[in-house]
């Protein structure tokens, strides 16, 4: 029994122009998607498509790993939202909180005495160390697609303080 020499070399070969089926190169095939987008644009196939120059709807969970996703979105679903995210926005509240104290402690510092001085910088650290620890926390519990939240410097943060 003979073999077809054609019949014994499935591959397709680049060089054969003959061949049914081509390889294609990974920056061939991106021009060959390109030429069929522009050859369907220019056909005006693709004038009027819904939500035409709409901005995109994106997953909030793009963040999430794969993994993670089905359980994230059952919780939103429920009305609650994974841990991490939580955290997040009392984090974010605790910014806010610390900033109006900062606030009413700045309009109080002229007139304050040296005591109620060394009180006000005693409560700003600790806020900012307790808004920090919130950060760590934070920061070891989100998935690493979420991104880190930097932390406080208290040297920076301390010299808001009567300012």
């Amino acid at each position: 029994m003979s073999e077809d020499p054609e019949r014994s070399n499935p591959e397709p070969h680049d060089s054969d122009d003959t061949h049914p089926v081509k390889r294609v190169s990974g920056a061939r095939f991106e021009s060959l998607i390109d030429q069929h987008m522009r050859a369907a644009e220019q056909a005006g196939i693709m004038d009027d498509l819904p939500g035409a120059g709409k901005p995109l709807k994106l997953d909030e969970d793009t963040g999430v790993p794969d993994e993670l996703r089905v359980g994230f979105r059952m919780l939103k679903s429920a009305g609650f939202a994974p841990p991490w995210i939580e955290l997040q926005q009392s984090i974010r509240n605790d910014q806010a909180r610390l900033d109006a104290w900062l606030t009413r402690a700045n309009e109080r510092w002229p007139l304050a005495g040296e005591h109620e001085r060394a009180r006000l910088r005693a409560d700003h650290e600790q806020k900012i160390r307790d808004l920090n620890r919130m950060i760590c926390n934070y920061n070891l519990t989100a998935p690493p697609a979420a991104g880190q939240l930097p932390l406080l410097q208290l040297w920076r943060e301390q010299r808001k303080l009567g300012a």
